[in-house]
């Protein structure tokens, strides 16, 4: 009879011992899963933008909460450059338009894109 708890006390210690060699690699690879969808973000952003100032309309009206990863995160606009800022990082991308904003734009805002001769105006609306 002992031998058969021993022989399960052993397999549970072995399964946890194995658990926790899988559970390391496996969570980097999601850390850096993140990261690269943080950075397409940035990117995704600034086509937006080119979209934008391309597209035909001269007025559109974006929530940031469909935008952005999380409720930590925040984009800028600066010239021609786009800067996500998260709590992972700082990605940046650039835009063919040239866009003035009004300061940090957060998750919980809401804008609004207006073209004005060769530059996109994003300004905040709530």
């Amino acid at each position: 009879m002992i031998e058969f708890t021993m022989a399960r006390v052993c397999l549970s210690v072995c399964g946890l011992l194995l658990l926790t060699a899988v559970i390391v690699p496996v969570t980097g690879m999601y850390e850096s899963d993140a990261v690269d969808r943080e950075s397409d973000v940035s990117d995704d952003i600034a086509k937006l933008i080119d979209n934008f100032y391309y597209s035909e309309m001269n007025e559109a009206v974006i929530l940031m909460n469909d935008i952005l990863p999380n409720i930590f995160s925040y984009a800028e606009f600066n010239g021609h450059l786009v800067t996500l800022t998260t709590d992972r990082g700082v990605y940046k991308s650039g835009t063919r338009a040239f866009v003035i904003s009004d300061g940090t734009l957060g998750f919980n805002d809401v804008i609004r894109l207006t073209k004005n001769g060769d530059t996109v105006t994003a300004e905040r609306l709530v």
